[in-house]
């Protein structure tokens, strides 16, 4: 999958590597770290310093030579990227059940320039109360209020059964982009993006790479009592 970034189009794969270098100097930045080399960069993210260096030259972010990159300019450089100090970035939730409430109780995403401006669902006992200070609407209210608060991102944690009402309504909203959590695809007009989140990949994904690290290990010891033993 690509986006568009000027008249560039850039793989998602490196905006998830943009994202990851975005982490990476902020800690570097509380560390007091002034300047940091792709080398460094590189070692931190498990990839290349020549894969840095292409992921940075895509956005025209250069560093000196012999010195590297500057720290705190090159974190607000690829803050601007993702849109930091836009005050644009207000999300709402679909669906106030556990996974829906702990991401708007979660102050994680706040330090990026994202907040939580609303939350919806059908059940009657939830609709009228707050999520810490999150009120919880109808979903027959949903256009409504994210017309007259602006908010720019839908955030879909919903059984899969009711994904696609729920992102025919987000759209019609005006939302300009979606979260989706719900286990099933969802289709939408092309203007509008759309992230889907399927926490059972993650978990395959997780056992996968487990497997393969557990398969090295064994492989480096079989390697090391060989060695030994033709000693």
């Amino acid at each position: 999958m690509k986006t568009t970034y000027g008249k560039k189009y850039i793989s998602m794969a490196t905006v998830s590597r943009m994202a990851t270098y975005l982490q990476c100097l902020t800690y570097l930045e509380h560390q007091h770290t002034s300047t940091v080399s792709s080398h460094e960069l590189a070692a931190l993210l498990g990839v290349t310093p020549e894969q840095v260096r292409q992921d940075f030259s895509t956005f025209g972010l250069v560093g000196k030579r012999g010195s590297g990159y500057d720290v705190v300019r090159l974190k607000t450089e690829i803050e601007l990227i993702f849109g930091r100090g836009v005050d644009r970035w207000k999300c709402c939730i679909v669906g106030a059940g556990s996974l829906g409430t702990a991401l708007v109780s979660s102050h994680m995403v706040q330090k990026w320039g994202f907040k939580y401006a609303a939350a919806f669902d059908t059940d009657p006992r939830k609709i009228g109360t707050h999520i810490g200070r999150i009120p919880v609407y109808a979903v027959e209210d949903l256009k409504d209020v994210i017309r007259r608060e602006h908010i720019a991102i839908g955030v879909m944690t919903v059984p899969a059964s009711s994904a696609r009402k729920v992102a025919d309504l987000l759209c019609e909203a005006g939302i300009r982009g979606i979260l989706n959590f719900a286990p099933r695809v969802i289709k939408v007009p092309a203007s509008i993006p759309v992230l889907s989140v399927d926490l059972s990949q993650e978990f395959l994904k997780l056992a996968f790479y487990i497997q393969s690290a557990e398969q090295r290990a064994r492989e480096q010891q079989a390697q090391i009592e060989a060695t030994s033993h033709g000693e």
